[in-house]
C-alpha cells in the first residue's frame, strides 16, 4: 500500500470520530477537610479492544492515591494543544523496518493541528541522540527531517533517548501549562547500552508529565533465541520495556508486523494525541509532604470489567528534584 493510501485511510479515520467528551463536566466543590493539593491528570480510555472511548461519565471512575481513595472533582475533555517529539531508531538492527517507521512518522506530522508542535530527534547509541528537525509546525521541514533518516552501526540506547528527549519536550513552551507534552518513539525497543536507568526515565515523565506513546518492531527479534534457561529473549525484553515506560507514563504501546499494523497503530496514536480526557481529584495526601505519589484510577461500574483507563502511574508533588546525573555528562539532542 502507497503512503498516499494511507494517508488517506488515517484522515478518513480522524474525520469521523468524535472528540471525547464527559457526560457530567461540572466539578464537584472541593472538599473543605482535604489537605491536599487539587491534581489534574490526562486520561485515555479504552474498550475491550484496546480502542479509544470518547464518552465516559464522572461516576463510573474511582481514583486511589497511594492506595487511598480519592474524591473525582471532575471530568472533562482534554483538547490541549500538544507538544510531542518522534523520536526515531536508527541502529543497523532497524535497517529493514525503517522505511515503513518514515512513513508511519510522516502520518504524524501530515495529521498535526495547527497548535501542535513536533520535533524530530534521530538516535544511535548515548554518543548519537541527534536534534533532527526542532519544533516547528513546518510539515515540510518536518518530512524531509524524516526522509533523511539512515541507520548506523552503534549499541541502542533507548532509554537514554528517550530521557534526554522527555527532557527537551519538557523544556519546550515550559511557561505554558496549557499544553500537553508527549513522544512518540519508532524502535525495536533493543536496549544494550544506556547510561541513564529505566528508572531514572520513568521519575522523569513522571515529574515533566510526559506520555510515551511506542510503536515496537520486534519481529526482527524473533530469531534470537534464550541462551539460558529462564533467561527472557532480546524480543521479550524489548517488548516488556517498551510496555513499561508507556504504561507508567499514561500512553500506550503497539507492536506493529506489517503496514497494516503500523496505519492501526499510528491511527490509534493520533486520536490519543488529539484529544484525550483530563481527571481532577482532590487529593487527601499531606500538602507539606514532597515526592512521588502513587495513582490507580479505574471504573467503578460492572461494565468497567471490560474497559480500561490510562493514566500515568504516579506524579511528582513540589519542588522537582535535580535530575538524574549518569557516569558520563550528556548533552540533550
Amino acid at each position: 500500500m502507497r503512503f498516499t493510501s494511507l494517508l488517506i485511510v488515517v484522515i478518513l479515520c480522524l474525520a469521523v470520530v468524535s472528540t471525547p467528551r464527559a457526560q457530567d463536566p461540572a466539578p464537584a466543590a472541593p472538599s473543605p477537610s482535604a489537605s491536599g493539593p487539587v491534581v489534574a491528570l490526562s486520561m485515555i480510555a479504552t474498550d475491550k479492544d484496546g480502542k479509544g472511548l470518547n464518552s465516559i461519565r464522572k461516576d463510573e471512575i474511582r481514583v486511589f492515591e497511594n492506595q487511598i481513595e480519592q474524591t473525582v472533582l471532575g471530568l472533562e475533555a482534554d483538547e490541549r494543544p500538544v507538544d510531542y517529539v518522534i523520536v526515531m531508531d536508527s541502529t543497523g538492527s532497524f535497517h529493514d523496518v525503517l522505511e515503513s517507521a518514515i512513513e508511519a512518522a510522516k502520518l504524524f506530522v501530515v495529521n498535526r493541528r495547527p497548535q501542535d508542535q513536533v520535533a524530530v530527534v534521530r538516535f544511535v547509541n548515548s554518543d548519537k541522540i541527534e536534534k533532527v528537525e526542532e519544533f516547528s509546525t513546518n510539515n515540510e521541514a518536518l518530512q524531509k527531517a524524516l526522509d533523511d533518516s539512515y541507520v548506523e552501526a552503534g549499541q541502542s540506547a533507548v532509554i537514554d533517548a528517550l530521557y534526554l528527549s522527555a527532557q527537551y519536550v519538557a523544556e519546550h513552551n515550559k511557561s505554558n501549562e496549557g499544553r500537553r507534552k508527549a513522544l512518540v518513539v519508532f524502535t525495536d525497543g533493543d536496549e544494550r547500552i544506556s547510561y541513564y536507568k529505566l528508572k531514572d526515565l520513568i521519575g522523569l515523565l513522571y515529574q515533566e508529565s510526559v506520555q510515551v506513546f511506542a510503536i515496537g518492531f520486534v519481529t526482527q527479534l524473533n530469531e534470537q533465541q534464550k541462551t539460558k534457561p529462564g533467561k527472557e529473549t532480546p524480543r521479550e525484553r524489548a517488548e516488556k520495556l517498551l510496555a513499561t515506560i508507556a504504561e507508567q507514563s499514561g500512553g500506550r504501546v503497539f507492536f506493529a508486523e506489517n503496514k497494516d499494523q503500523i496505519l492501526a497503530s499510528a491511527a490509534e496514536i493520533l486520536l490519543h494525541l488529539r484529544a484525550q480526557f483530563r481527571i481532577k481529584y482532590q487529593s487527601t495526601t499531606d500538602a507539606a509532604k514532597t515526592g512521588f505519589r502513587d495513582v490507580e484510577v479505574k471504573f467503578a461500574t460492572p461494565e468497567g470489567e471490560t474497559r480500561h483507563l490510562v493514566t500515568p502511574r504516579a506524579y511528582w508533588f513540589g519542588p522537582k528534584p535535580q535530575p538524574a546525573k549518569s557516569d558520563k555528562k550528556k548533552k540533550k539532542p
